[in-house]
């Protein structure tokens, strides 16, 4: 043991601690057998992200390309938006918000002057020929190509929908940034994995297309067992199959300029194109959906992080399922249409993995960057702050290194559930054991502070959590901004910051420098 160990010790006995023993701490004689459970799932990691990061908009954003699928129901009752250039209820197969700030955005006509009934309207990220809003006559072409070869439009006022769930409503939540309509990989898992389309049959905008295939999906293969889709972009929203079936609408309200009563509104309002009102909505969903509003299943998901693939093989820190072929994702398909036709949404034995994820991140979320910080350079300052943090699992009558890890990694879960019987348990038992592995080999006094320092740091980047590349606290008139679909530039997922209105709004325009081209 070093001296500065048996010093820390000895203070801890004269401050009224009870250490009966000053006994070194004995390293595993294979540190490699703790991590067991991590060599028996691939991506351990990845799946811990995953399931932290699941209907959070912040961590969602930074890893877009989700390879996972989640069971969800939303509540009856729980109310829900959709921005549309009509007055009257949506039938069938739409796009509903979870925020009313996201809807209405596309309550809104764009309309050429003198045109009358049947002019191209523009509702969701497609050009709609007709004036109906359940999918009929859609043609739809590529934006830019649609401003080069039509006389420019005028926006009018549209109509901006309530809707609440009939019943409890159960949807397929696809993670990551699923409805960013770009080639960076955010549509892998549902172009590639469950419609198993190529990007030759794809043409322009196509998400309607791929909304009504997966509405096809849910219905033929599904025998619709679920109703929509949970996806995200810059902001929540679900790809409903039937609105007459699944909700009720509350209110349909007219959009237009906005002003204090008594003043005359602004015909070139200027809050309808200022996309920081969007963005503040959303950057209040950084960190949860909120309002119990989506439960999610997380003791049967899939993932295609559990699978022998290679999702990495492009060099990128971002998965991808494009070059792998049909075949290698059978199994993650397979498994996916078991999942949706076995799943009892009234099983009450489901456990809420992200909550236990949560206790794990924010225990040891800010103490690694303490301890890897220039705060603490003297092997007395390290050392006195990891026993801090490990004492309370070491019996100082009893050193036992295995021993003390299992009280490490098991304060966490409850005992009566089993971490073994789920991805998530194992995955979230592989990484805390990691985590405590790591922390125990550092409080060793002939290992110096610089290696134990890279150790940790190396852990660090296996982590990856994305709770580090917040921005801490931002003035009132600014949000910490990332990439959320379109918006945002490469630098703003490699280094996100507080940004007000005015640097925002040179963000949503310029495809030469956007991230997602």
């Amino acid at each position: 043991m070093g001296p500065w160990k048996t010093i820390i010790f000895a203070a801890y006995a004269l401050s009224g601690h009870s250490w009966a023993a000053v006994v070194p701490f004995i390293p595993p004689a294979d540190q490699e057998n703790n991590l067991v459970a991590e060599r028996d799932l691939h991506n351990a990691n990845h799946i811990f992200n995953a399931i932290h990061s699941s209907m959070r908009q912040w961590g969602s954003s930074l890893n877009h390309n989700g390879m996972s699928f989640f069971m969800a129901q939303v509540p009856a009752g729980t109310q829900f938006y959709h921005g549309t250039g009509f007055q009257q209820p949506v039938e069938g197969m739409e796009w509903l918000a979870f925020e009313p700030e996201h809807a209405s955005y596309f309550a809104r006509r764009l309309k050429r002057p003198n045109d009358t009934e049947g002019s191209e309207v523009k509702t969701g990220d497609r050009i709609q020929l007709a004036p109906t809003h359940d999918g009929g006559m859609v043609r739809q072409v590529p934006v830019q190509e649609a401003n080069a070869k039509r006389p420019r439009y005028e926006f009018e006022p549209g109509w901006l929908h309530t809707y609440r769930t009939k019943d409890a409503l159960p949807l397929l939540y696809i993670d990551g940034m699923s409805a960013a309509k770009a080639e960076v990989g955010t549509l892998d898992s549902q172009d590639v994995l469950l419609l198993n389309v190529t990007r030759d049959e794809r043409h322009g905008f196509w998400d309607y297309e791929r909304a009504r295939r997966l509405c096809k999906l849910a219905d033929e293969n599904w025998h619709g067992k679920v109703k929509g889709f949970i996806r995200m972009e810059a902001g929540f929203e679900i790809i409903l199959c039937s609105f007459v079936e699944n909700v009720d609408i509350v209110s349909a309200v007219r959009t237009g300029p906005s002003t204090p009563d008594g003043d005359e509104p602004d015909p070139n309002d200027p809050i309808r194109e200022n996309i920081m009102v969007l963005i503040k909505a959303i950057s209040a969903r950084y960190d949860g959906i909120g309002g119990g509003r989506v439960l999610l299943d997380y003791n049967n998901f899939v993932t295609s992080y559990a699978y022998d693939l290679e999702l990495f093989n492009n060099g990128g820190d971002l998965p991808r399922l494009e070059n792998l072929s049909v075949a290698s994702l059978d199994k993650v398909r397979n498994d996916v249409d078991a999942m949706v036709t076995n799943w009892e949404p009234s099983d009450s034995n489901t456990v809420n993995w992200q909550s236990i994820a949560d206790m794990v991140v924010e225990r040891y979320a800010n103490e690694l960057q303490y301890l890897v910080s220039d705060m603490l350079i003297t092997p007395q300052a390290f050392f006195y702050e990891l026993s801090t943090v490990l004492r309370v699992f070491i019996d100082s009558d009893n050193r036992n290194s295995t021993t003390e890890v299992e009280r490490c990694v098991n304060q966490f879960v409850p005992t009566r559930i089993n971490s073994s019987a789920s991805i998530a348990g194992r995955a979230i038992d592989a990484v805390t054991r990691r985590i405590c592995s790591s922390l125990f080999a550092a409080f060793d006094g002939n290992v110096s502070v610089s290696e134990s320092k890279a150790n940790l740091r190396s852990l660090m980047t296996y982590l990856d959590w994305t709770t580090w590349k917040k921005c801490g606290d931002c003035a009132l008139d600014e949000v910490c901004f990332i990439p959320v679909w379109p918006y945002g530039a490469e630098e703003d997922r490699r280094h996100p910051r507080c940004r007000n209105a005015t640097e925002i709004g040179w963000r949503q325009g310029g495809w030469q420098w956007s991230y997602w081209i």
